[in-house]
């Protein structure tokens, strides 16, 4: 994503560059539900493969 803010030119609209600007023009609450809900998963699947490690010892 960020080399490609980088390298393309004015000229070219590539689809991370596209998606970049509409988030960047056009903040709505259903981003930043989803971005909530990908850290609690994330979260919590890192916590659930921490307890499985602790409990294989």
């Amino acid at each position: 994503m960020v080399e490609t803010l980088f390298l393309a030119g004015p000229e070219q609209v590539t689809l991370p560059r596209q998606m970049f600007t509409g988030i960047r023009e056009n903040i709505t609450p259903t981003i930043a539900a989803v971005t909530a809900l990908l850290i609690v998963f994330t979260t919590s699947a890192l916590l659930a493969l921490e307890w499985l490690r602790g409990r294989r010892r």
